[in-house]
């Protein structure tokens, strides 16, 4: 039997919540539809561009519409995370950039709040960029061909990986572009989640929610602790973007779901 959400969070915390596409072993459109009663967005999940096309085709794109409509839900999009805009192969490099406009375009019918986009620092073959001035020349040419584009900077939102997010700060401010905050992400390399609230509070539109045991990332945010917790809700009571539970699992969802709740009463 599937287990379904039993309480609507919609507009109960000031900032619209939400989360994946895939916490059942499904398809989108039934994901969606067992989640958009509960939640106020949904991220849309397109991790992988290569092999078989993953992309919701027209009938999928219909019943998401169908749903946002009779749901009150809305979407944003992770754009394919097997794309390497700052690649020392210009045409592995392009292809990357073509993936972007391929999955915007298919996607705009949805008006998604944001697309969530890596710059990622790791190469096709996942060795790591050492010369990273070049590495970010690469990316600024990646990102003048992505804003040409009819999509507003600002719903562009880049996410904080594993390298030291000054080093592309200016990139974002230059163009204009929002960052994604994946909390799971700074905690799990041990980086200062304070020091990140406090520098970048004012451009972040979307946070990313979970946490990390035993090296595994993107699991409840029950394995945080009792401080980490009470940073996170306390600077939540004042933003007013996006906070996607980013897990994969219906049990990893219920449980921070109920984290969530009982941390919000503290």
């Amino acid at each position: 039997m599937v287990r379904r959400l039993t309480k609507s969070f919609k507009g109960l915390f000031p900032f619209k919540l939400a989360t994946t596409s895939y916490i059942y072993p499904d398809h989108i459109v039934p994901n969606v539809a067992m989640l958009a009663p509960f939640l106020d967005e949904i991220e849309i999940v397109l991790f992988e561009s290569n092999g078989v096309d993953n992309y919701p085709d027209q009938a999928e794109m219909k019943g998401l519409t169908d749903l946002s409509l009779s749901q009150g839900v809305r979407y944003h999009v992770h754009l394919p995370i097997d794309i390497y805009l700052g690649e020392r192969d210009e045409a592995i490099r392009t292809q990357g950039v073509s993936t972007v406009k391929k999955v915007m375009e298919r996607t705009l019918c949805l008006n998604p709040s944001l697309y969530t986009l890596h710059f990622e620092m790791r190469d096709s073959h996942g060795h790591e960029e050492t010369d990273i001035d070049a590495w970010r020349r690469r990316l600024i040419r990646s990102a003048q061909d992505v804003v040409n584009w009819e999509i507003e900077p600002k719903r562009i939102s880049i996410e904080t990986l594993g390298y030291p997010f000054e080093w592309i700060e200016d990139i974002i401010n230059d163009f204009g572009f929002s960052i994604c905050l994946d909390i799971g992400h700074l905690l799990i390399r041990e980086q200062d989640l304070l020091a990140y609230l406090k520098r970048y509070r004012d451009n972040i539109s979307i946070t990313h929610l979970h946490g990390f045991e035993n090296g595994s990332d993107h699991v409840g945010i029950d394995r945080l602790n009792r401080e980490t917790l009470g940073l996170i809700i306390s600077w939540l009571r004042d933003f007013t973007g996006i906070v996607s539970i980013e897990v994969f699992s219906y049990d990893d969802l219920r449980r921070s779901l109920e984290i969530l709740e009982q941390g919000w009463k503290w």
